[in-house]
């Protein structure tokens, strides 16, 4: 078998092998083909890492909320060598993963991850929260903070109508203190005691309104606004007045949120272990119906194991979610060297240019790389007079380009450019490899043939940016993986092409004539 019908083989080996997992995910299982979501599920995960000390470890983590309905509500532990058990606080509802090991020793790692569509500000409270009796002494432990309290708590009364106008005056006072020299200035401080943060505030709030006879509770969770690795957990009130439920939320009120525990406490308690890292990382999925396909369809989670990520902790598919979608710039260049013959510095450094576009943005990105290349090959050259060895030439190229972008991002700090924190991100070997190489085409061909190669780098890099940022490509390389076999085979057959290609047909179109 010569060489030419094996690449044919093996091409269309891999395409068919490819296309047919994914006709059998879209037409047998129902995988949609579209990224544009009817709704939007979140996949919500706690990442916990730290280090043993050798002794009994306990580690207490609030999970998300039982009084709530959810969407969705799959749950999954990792635990390790670790035991776990679950609780439930009879009071709060509040419910915990309690992880305990006797002797741990090294780096360990816990994961608990669940899946869901939040709640927004329009999602009634439970009616065991509405008929709870609250608290309406408040402080007793404390003489100075209960006669404090009874102070303000009268004059709050005194200047409101009503429960909510009583509610609205606690919360506005709490968040935003009156001036020093106004009266009942002090009791506020004294009742705060430093707490100065959203948390001391709210539990303020909360002990004031519970006294009023209003069920009333602090609520902390994150806000569903966008898919990150590390999320900040936020906190607000929830309360209940004559049959209306009622949110204040300190930071502006979001449009979907996911309640993970009520009361002051924090997140996770822990015990017998140091260095603990903690990391809440949310992901939107913005299409409901692959996610319905995998919750009825059995059958789908040994596919997932091995065309899919779904099964990784959710920070990994956040990095394969951008690494699958290299393949389609890298078959979109072999496409464009071999058919209409671009000529480029490097084989796949216009790729690697198409990715540092993803931090700094196209037009920022193609202005950001003229600028530095031509300062870069001006220095370059200049060092060619003192006849440096190649590493510590690289080396000089490096520093200087280092210089550059601070330079850069010094000069625009305080304007509304955004090129000034996006350049620190450019990658500064792939700068410094382009400099290079361009500045070899140069002295070795012509600096017309560099400019052209130059030029043609970043047309690649443009288009192969362009797609690789494609939300639709995204989400098929994402969802359907097996595309790169396809993608595979494409390059395999498009690697025995040996014609033409069309900047040779344009460069000889009279000798066709």
């Amino acid at each position: 078998m010569n060489s030419l019908r094996h690449a044919a083989i093996l091409g269309l080996f891999l395409i068919v092998a490819g296309l047919g997992v994914f006709l059998f995910k879209t037409m047998s299982l129902g995988y949609p083909l579209s990224a544009g979501a009817t709704s939007t599920v979140w996949d919500f995960e706690i990442f916990l890492e730290f280090d043993g000390r050798d002794e009994p470890a306990r580690i207490e983590v609030y999970l998300p909320a039982g009084d709530v309905e959810r969407t969705f509500p799959q749950e999954q532990f990792y635990n390790g060598p670790f035991g776990l058990s679950l609780a439930t606080e009879t009071e709060t509802r509040n419910r915990k993963a309690i992880w305990t090991y006797r002797y741990p020793s090294n780096r360990k790692v816990l994961r608990y991850t669940a899946q869901t569509t939040g709640e927004t500000s329009a999602t009634q409270l439970p009616a065991g929260f509405a008929k709870s009796t609250p608290d309406i002494n408040p402080f007793e432990a404390d003489a100075i903070k209960r006669q404090a309290f009874i102070v303000w708590a009268g004059d709050l009364r005194r200047r409101s109508a009503d429960d909510r106008s009583f509610a609205d005056l606690t919360i506005m006072e709490a968040f935003e203190p009156r001036d020093a020299d106004e009266e009942y200035a002090d009791e506020v401080a004294v009742l705060l005691d430093g707490r100065s943060g959203v948390v001391g505030r709210l539990d303020l709030a909360r002990q004031t309104l519970q006294s009023a006879g209003i069920p009333t509770r602090i609520a902390n969770g994150v806000y569903l606004t966008e898919t990150r690795r590390r999320v900040e957990t936020q906190h607000w009130l929830e309360y209940h007045i004559d049959g209306e439920d009622f949110r204040y939320f300190p930071d502006g009120e979001p449009t979907r949120f996911f309640t993970i525990w009520y009361g002051p406490r924090d997140l996770v308690a822990a015990s017998g272990i140091d260095e603990l890292d903690l990391q809440i990382a949310l992901q939107a999925r913005h299409n409901a119906a692959i996610d319905i396909v995998r919750q009825v369809n059995g059958n789908t989670a040994r596919l997932d194991q091995v065309f899919g990520f779904n099964s990784l902790p959710l920070t990994t598919q956040l990095v394969y979610k951008v690494l699958v979608t290299i393949p389609v710039g890298i078959t979109i260049l072999v496409f464009l060297r071999q058919f209409i013959g671009f000529k480029t510095l490097g084989t796949f450094m216009p790729v690697l240019i198409g990715i540092a576009f993803r931090e700094t943005a196209l037009f920022n990105g193609l202005l950001l790389f003229s600028v530095l290349i031509t300062l870069g090959l001006a220095l370059r050259f200049y060092l060619e007079r003192l006849q440096l060895l190649l590493v510590p030439r690289l080396a000089v190229v490096v520093i200087f380009i280092v210089m550059l972008m601070a330079g850069i991002t010094i000069a625009l700090t305080g304007s509304s450019q955004a090129i000034g924190l996006s350049i620190s991100l450019f990658p500064i070997v792939i700068l410094t490899m382009t400099i290079e190489r361009m500045s070899i085409v140069w002295e070795e061909t012509s600096a017309g043939e560099a400019i052209k190669q130059g030029l043609g780098s970043l047309a690649v890099a443009s288009i192969a940016y362009l797609a690789m940022t494609n939300n639709q490509v995204e989400y098929l390389m994402y969802q359907f993986p097996e595309l790169l076999f396809v993608l595979m085979g494409a390059c395999v057959l498009m690697g025995r092409y040996t014609g033409l290609r069309l900047s040779e047909l344009w460069r000889f179109r009279q000798l066709v004539g």
